[in-house]
């Protein structure tokens, strides 16, 4: 992770779980993270909880189901810091609701936080990398055990998560897609990474816990330039899904 050290991360959802940690865990080693969520104050608090050690917490309040609002998070960071070395994509939404029960406007804001955001902040990550010369950035998109498989009503599951389950199936060809994708910048000498990672936080007895998954995030940083982990899933011991 040494050679990240100062430089800059976005982390979305960053203001609680898994983007929380992740956030914390980048600071600790050395990067300047853009925290990026709807909730404010908590990323505030997280900031001043995090102050005086090697790197720094950047609050930024956005709803990443919002275009507009998505384009000025990257705006903000070209202006005010400059270009992106990595970039998690971690903010969903998380529906039970059946298909034919989803109300049209929760359905169209979990496929915008779900799907559109991921795929937008995909390509202003990248844009900033080509603008600021940063060739060996990453780019991760946490994803979940849902991305593989369907859990509908009768998957073990408070009710039906097939629209998140499709939202995150879409993420899976997004990722795979970005790498096929950025394969026109390798003549440039960009070697931009790009990982997957899918993982399911439950409340059983062998539980997978945030810090699990910051823990492999910065595994799959700190490998050297010519290594990409493409695709990583997180189980608990003995899970079988």
């Amino acid at each position: 992770m040494e050679r990240f050290a100062g430089r800059v991360a976005v982390v979305t959802g960053a203001s609680s779980g898994i983007g929380a940690q992740i956030a914390e865990d980048l600071v600790r080693a050395g990067m300047v993270v853009v925290g990026v969520a709807r909730r404010v104050d908590r990323l505030q608090a997280q900031a001043a909880s995090l102050a005086g050690l090697r790197g720094r917490l950047e609050p930024l309040q956005a709803d990443l189901s919002s275009t507009d609002e998505l384009r000025r998070v990257f705006k903000w960071v070209d202006d005010n810091l400059g270009g992106i070395s990595v970039l998690v994509n971690n903010a969903a939404i998380l529906s039970t609701v059946p298909v034919p029960d989803q109300d049209p406007a929760q359905s169209e804001k979990l496929i915008a936080t779900n799907v559109t955001a991921v795929l937008i902040g995909c390509s202003l990550g990248v844009d900033s990398m080509k603008k600021h010369g940063i060739k060996d950035g990453h780019i991760i998109n946490i994803n979940s055990t849902a991305g593989h498989r369907v859990f509908g009503s009768s998957g073990g599951l408070n009710g039906s998560a097939v629209a998140y389950c499709a939202s995150k199936h879409a993420t899976v060809a997004l990722t795979k897609g970005l790498r096929a994708d950025l394969q026109a910048l390798k003549a440039s000498g960009f070697k931009i990474r790009v990982t997957e990672f899918a993982s399911l936080i439950t409340d059983d007895d062998m539980i997978l816990t945030t810090k699990d998954v910051s823990r492999a995030a910065l595994f799959v940083l700190s490998l050297p330039p010519a290594v990409e982990i493409t695709e990583l899933t997180i189980q608990p011991t003995g899970e079988f899904m």
